[in-house]
């Protein structure tokens, strides 16, 4: 029998998704409640950035709509909700660009895909329509099609409201030209709710699970893990 120097507790799978797949000791689980400490990271703890945000962005609209305080939580909950879809976005690319990384140290030429601006975009922008037309572009080239129309529809709709990549953040934005730009001047209408399932949907549609290898991130996922192998970097 395998003994890890770190000991693994087992958790009943979220059928949503697991934000941290392995839990604590039952001592460490009723001290953290007791004394109101969240506890993750470490060896067997990483978090899901991606699922973090989205599992936060549910339970905060389900709030809104249970207290009727949609108005006042319609902000951070949209951030966490366009946060989300950024971060798989990106998730998706670094897959992408991984791949590519490895099939160059096998001697596989990609005609510069993917380019520096594209690898310092995935590193350094917050704009999701760059990202998804980066996304367009090298899924194409390495054969697997466009993204699920799914992620595009909603990065057109979080794009209506953004009139800057801060808007769900600060009350105001400053130009190049120093011009300032109020974000909320006119009543916004977000359909929070909406946007909440839409974003559950594309995550359960797209992402990869262990029990279905058809799906978009699953399709991406099996040529990294092939091209890792062949590398030497991947069990």
């Amino acid at each position: 029998m395998t003994k890890f120097e770190t000991p693994a507790f087992i958790k009943p799978t979220d059928p949503a998704g697991d934000v941290i797949v392995f839990g604590k000791s039952p001592e460490t689980e009723a001290r953290d409640i007791e004394n109101g400490v969240a506890r993750f990271g470490g060896t067997w703890r990483a978090p899901s950035y991606v699922l973090a945000y989205l599992r936060s962005s549910a339970i905060l609209v389900n709030h809104g709509v249970r207290e009727k305080c949609l108005d006042e939580i319609a902000l951070p909950a949209f951030y966490m909700q366009r946060h989300a879809l950024e971060l798989f976005v990106k998730r998706l690319l670094s897959w992408v660009y991984e791949l590519a990384e490895f099939q160059e140290e096998l001697g596989q030429a990609n005609q510069g895909v993917p380019s520096k601006k594209q690898l310092e975009r995935a590193k350094g922008t917050h704009n999701l329509e760059s990202l998804l037309q980066d996304l367009h572009s090298t899924s194409a080239h390495f054969g697997f099609g466009d993204p699920p129309e799914s992620i595009s529809s909603l990065v057109r709709r979080v794009g209506t409201f953004e009139i800057s990549e801060t808007w769900s953040r600060y009350e105001s934005a400053e130009k190049r030209d120093g011009t300032v730009v109020h974000h909320v001047d006119e009543e916004i209408e977000l359909p929070i709710v909406e946007m909440q399932r839409d974003l559950e949907a594309l995550y359960s549609e797209v992402a990869h699970r262990q029990d279905d290898d058809s799906t978009y991130e699953s399709n991406i996922y099996e040529a990294w893990l092939y091209a890792a192998r062949s590398a030497g970097k991947a069990g």
